[in-house]
């Protein structure tokens, strides 16, 4: 192993009666990537905020090159060389994207003591080409895409010169170019003597990417071998404590019924022009494409988010041009956004007001809700999409963000709706959730619902898809079925590249 750059022994951490690490041990060397897995609840964030010092530890000790450690700061984590970037981005939406590249930083000053602007976009244009980054720094940071941000903030980190770079889930909102991107830089910090702890519910790119993998489960350390050992079977039993057979289930018939949604020609100025497809009953149609090819925004156009200004629509045979979502709720079509925590969650709400907000209007009696009713039908949805929290009173933001996501995967189920839109599905959550949820899309599909997956996950909309669409620029590029729905053909297709011959 390369020379010992940070040492844990014995690091254990408890919040009150809960053991969150327990009796830790873990070496990283300069120059080595190491992965760090485990199902949400595991300690893996725990210990990264060890490490960054967010937390401090009650026992064990911490030795950075040698010397004995304890942060009472990030502050003094980022000064002692260790940069961390977190799965939830901090950031200031208001300020450009210079200014929150910088922030933190001596900013340079005239003179007489103001800003000198011109020097700091200088500066932070400089360090984003180094990264290959070609964003604007005059650019409000609220207006950049979800990857965009993921982008720079990785800049911040990388320009920092730290000895030990910690990654949160760093691809949740990158597309595979971007992803391949993003490892050539931490490929070149590799070889600049850096040392990484990559954490990410992806397992491929765990085996990509590292040399050595860790695996956490109920806070300790179960596992730890070379990264050419391992298997995604291995990797997911170590996890889990048991093996998972089917990652991507298809349970289903492969027949498929009447088409539900039609579009013909559906153009937004801007957005997506001339998208026509067809989504029948019993049938999981992928929507792949590069951030900014238009998915989401025709998810919402189909919502009723978006006005579409050409071409037409069709649901469950009728002519469709919803206004709002509440027509679309009526009508039997759910969708939910890429986005959880900022599209469909208020997270100081109780579990209980996150799931029911969703079938209220189907549990009131003279305009007031039936509480027993409402109390009854939630603990009935958590138990069946088995949501795992305290209570139905506990704040839904406390929850892992597989439990997030499957409660408000039971929001919108609870309607019995024909017609399910899925964007981002299982974006940040862990291998055991991600499992169920892709056993649930299933079941929904054999039982002849009809299901849109957008997914930025190629391996999930491969495996998970009957039929894939690919969007460029806000166009189809590409239809493929059976054989030709290969990893290889939709990212030339994302990438409006020429396709594979046979």
């Amino acid at each position: 192993m390369s020379p010992s750059l940070l040492q844990l022994r014995s690091v254990g951490k408890s919040f009150g009666s809960t053991r969150a690490v327990r009796a830790l041990d873990l070496d990283l060397g300069a120059g080595e990537v190491v992965g760090l897995i485990g199902e949400n609840g595991a300690g893996k964030s725990t210990l990264i905020k060890i490490l960054s010092g967010v937390h401090t530890p009650d026992s064990g000790t911490i030795s950075l090159n040698g010397n004995a450690v304890q942060f009472s700061s990030p502050h003094e984590a980022m000064d002692a060389g260790i940069a961390t970037i977190h799965q939830e981005l901090a950031y200031c939406g208001h300020l450009t994207v210079a200014e929150n590249l910088l922030l933190g930083e001596h900013w340079p000053r005239h003179a007489w003591g103001g800003v000198d602007w011109a020097r700091l976009h200088e500066e932070a244009a400089r360090q984003l080409a180094r990264c290959q980054l070609n964003i604007s720094t005059q650019k409000a940071f609220s207006d950049l895409t979800a990857a965009q941000k993921q982008e720079v903030a990785i800049a911040r980190s990388l320009n920092r010169n730290a000895k030990l770079l910690i990654l949160d889930e760093p691809t949740a909102s990158l597309t595979e170019p971007e992803v391949v991107r993003l490892f050539a830089h931490l490929e070149r910090l590799r070889s600049e003597g850096v040392a990484i702890l990559y954490v990410s519910h992806r397992l491929d790119e765990i085996l990509k990417l590292t040399n050595r993998i860790v695996v956490l489960r109920d806070g300790e350390l179960v596992a730890s071998y070379r990264t050419a050992e391992a298997t995604v079977s291995r990797m997911v039993k170590d996890m889990v404590g048991r093996p998972l057979d089917q990652v991507y289930p298809r349970s289903r018939s492969p027949q498929k019924g009447e088409p539900m949604l039609e579009l013909d020609g559906v153009s937004l100025a801007g957005l997506f022009e001339n998208i026509s497809l067809k989504l029948h009953a019993g049938e999981i149609l992928g929507l792949a494409g590069l951030v900014g090819a238009g998915r989401s925004e025709l998810a919402r156009a189909i919502y009723g988010l978006y006005p579409c200004h050409a071409g037409a629509m069709r649901l469950k045979g009728r002519p469709w041009s919803p206004r709002g979502a509440d027509e679309a709720l009526a009508a039997g079509l759910v969708y939910l956004p890429e986005e959880r925590k900022r599209h469909s969650l208020v997270l100081e709400h109780s579990v209980r007001d996150a799931i029911s907000i969703g079938f209220t209007d189907r549990l009131t009696r003279w305009g007031m809700i039936r509480v027993n009713d409402e109390r009854r039908a939630v603990a009935e949805s958590m138990q069946r999409y088995d949501i795992r929290a305290g209570s139905a009173d506990q704040p839904i933001g406390t929850l892992s963000g597989g439990n997030q996501q499957k409660a408000i995967l039971a929001r919108w189920l609870e309607r019995k709706p024909d017609v399910i839109i899925l964007d981002e599905p299982t974006r940040g959550v862990d291998v055991g959730a991600k499992a169920e949820i892709h056993q649930l899309i299933d079941r929904l599909a054999g039982s002849g619902r009809a299901v849109l997956l957008i997914s930025s996950d190629l391996p999930e909309v491969l495996g998970m898809s009957d039929r894939i669409l690919v969007l460029h620029h806000g166009a189809v590029a590409a239809e493929f079925t059976g054989d030709a729905m290969t990893q290889e053909n939709v990212i030339l297709a994302a990438s409006g590249l020429h396709l594979a011959r046979p």
